[in-house]
């Protein structure tokens, strides 16, 4: 027994932790500036700590367990990943199974095995590497953007992307364009090791690992709220056809890219279930109690922007 009192108030809570990378080196620059991709030394610490302290399990565990609260354990905690990058399998897949826990990969079936890239990659990439000094990006009105610092090559960073992700596909495209072609740089995946992704392979692989899960985060990372109804229904079938096929598994977990309150509304929902998908949480910070319909669930994405392990004060 530890010698110290875990949040009380989490103790019947589900913890969901969401990941998307786990990487060996700190990056400088603009690369991984958010946090996206936590190193592994935090990731080994914090897998090992709710081995001992929480309960870590599965979602179909948790899922199981809903119908019958009395039975929850103590601090029960899912790890997930979003995306589908390299480093879950090299760093991040040993370090949960040398501590047995669980984790569910959602992975975007469009980038794996391809040369396409995320799009908030493509502009982080894009910022990074560029010899120009200044762009003009229209973002509802025409933005001038001067990049000869990293503060102000930080401070483009955040304002596009943060536009781009309350935006339709078809808005995020043209930017993406445009900022290609003003900074002039051919984004590539092999660039940096942060950008790149599974294969069909490496997929088949976790899928083998009892532990492991894989699940749907539509075919290009689409913001799903922003679609047609049909670009709906191919970003979310497409997905689980193709992951389906390729691995020989029914696919039963998805997540919402962006995975905000505006990102997924009760017509995603409606697509997913007819697609036979039990459960989708959401990117939404917070915790869950044994009742939380499982299509809202929320996660804390540690890492990311500076947000802190649950049980930071104990490691």
């Amino acid at each position: 027994m530890s010698s110290f009192e875990l949040n009380k108030s989490l103790e019947r809570k589900l913890t969901i932790l969401s990941y998307h990378g786990v990487v060996e080196a700190k990056e400088k620059g603009l690369i991984n500036f958010q946090g996206k991709h936590i190193p592994a030394k935090d990731f080994y610490e914090q897998m090992e700590f709710i081995s001992k302290f929480c309960t870590p399990l599965s979602m179909n565990e948790w899922i199981d367990l809903r119908s019958n609260p009395e039975k929850i354990p103590l601090y029960p905690t899912i790890v997930t990943f979003d995306d589908g990058f390299k480093n879950n399998l090299d760093i991040a897949a040993p370090i949960l199974e040398k501590f047995s826990v669980p984790s569910i990969f959602y992975i975007s079936s469009g980038i794996v095995g391809s040369e396409r890239m995320f799009w908030v990659d493509v502009i982080e990439q894009c910022l990074e590497f560029t010899k120009v000094t200044g762009i003009s990006i229209r973002l509802g009105f025409l933005k001038k953007y001067k990049l000869d610092s990293l503060d102000k090559k930080i401070q483009a960073l955040l304002e596009i992307k943060g536009w781009c992700k309350s935006q339709k596909d078809s808005e995020i495209n043209r930017v993406v364009e445009e900022l290609v072609v003003q900074t002039e740089i051919s984004p590539k995946k092999d660039i940096n090791s942060n950008y790149m992704t599974l294969s069909w392979d490496d997929l088949r692989t976790l899928n083998n690992n009892a532990l492991f899960t894989i699940g749907g985060h539509t075919h290009t990372h689409a913001i799903l709220s922003s679609l047609s109804d049909k670009e709906l229904n191919y970003q979310i079938s497409h997905c689980i056809k193709e992951i389906s096929e390729q691995l020989d598994i029914n696919v039963e977990h998805f997540s919402y890219p962006e995975g905000q309150e505006h990102h997924f509304n009760s017509e995603v929902i409606a697509v997913l279930k007819k697609e036979n998908i039990i459960c989708s949480p959401s990117a939404i910070y917070g915790y869950n109690d044994f009742s939380e319909d499982l299509f809202h669930l929320k996660r804390i994405m540690v890492g990311f922007d500076g947000a802190v392990f649950p049980h930071d004060a104990f490691i």
